[in-house]
């Protein structure tokens, strides 16, 4: 049972870009069905709801970039595919929380939810998150803890797994870099903003009973395919990125 669990844990983690797609699908549906006034619009009004989706989607990024900015080579980090740690983080944002990165996810996620403006789908999305982030962080929290033992269990007894506690925040080791950042984050920022668009042009269409599209969506989804675009490209054929990390 404990190999079968693992065995899935490592199935999670290597698709947790893709599993959240799932979602996707039946936000089609919630909007069809509420695709005028959203739960959040009529709560707080629209344009606090736009603010609210800022807020949460600007927080999540910053909180991702501000890991990835000051993190060093071969660290416990963004890794894809693998378990690959050969340093333990424990300073910038690991100081204040053990699984910084897939906090950041959840501030975007709650972004993304509000926007999409249903409580229900809302509180489900949360539930979804948890069960797919919970037993990659266990797997994670056991591969570093055979790794580094006792250093881990120094550092995890203090820090929290998920939920930040900023008094024992410490000055990250590493100095920070913004192309670091572009570089490993362009494609989030892509996927965020397109997610914001997509939900934005569905319910336009649903609402009109047309297929159509609004010169500010319009605009939108040039600003995001130039700025994925000119991001690959300085990636991939260009030397303004660094190549390590």
């Amino acid at each position: 049972m404990k190999k079968l669990l693992e065995n899935s844990a490592n199935q999670l983690f290597r698709y947790r870009g893709q599993i959240p797609l799932l979602l996707v699908l039946l936000a089609v549906f919630v909007i069809y069905f509420n695709h005028s006034l959203t739960f959040f619009e009529e709560l707080f009004g629209k344009n606090i709801n736009l603010l609210l989706t800022i807020i949460f989607v600007f927080l999540g990024h910053l909180f991702r970039a501000l890991v990835i900015g000051f993190r060093g080579i071969h660290t416990s980090g963004q890794n894809r595919h693998e378990q690959v740690a050969q340093v333990l983080n424990t300073t910038g944002l690991y100081s204040i929380v053990r699984h910084p990165l897939y906090f950041g996810n959840f501030l975007l996620w709650i972004g993304i939810f509000i926007w999409l403006g249903d409580f229900w789908f809302l509180l489900v999305g949360c539930v979804f998150f948890f069960v797919l982030y919970l037993p990659i962080m266990n797997l994670e929290n056991n591969f570093l803890k055979k790794k580094f033992g006792a250093s881990y269990l120094v550092w995890a007894e203090k820090t929290p797994m998920f939920i930040p506690n900023f008094k024992f925040l410490q000055q990250p080791e590493n100095q920070f870099s913004m192309k670091l950042v572009w570089k490993n984050e362009y494609p989030g920022i892509v996927s965020t903003l397109s997610s914001i668009w997509f939900i934005s042009l569905l319910r336009l269409v649903f609402s009109k009973g047309v297929i159509t599209i609004s010169t500010p969506l319009f605009l939108f989804a040039i600003i995001i395919v130039v700025f994925g675009l000119t991001s690959r490209y300085l990636k991939h054929k260009t030397e303004f990125f660094p190549k390590m990390g």
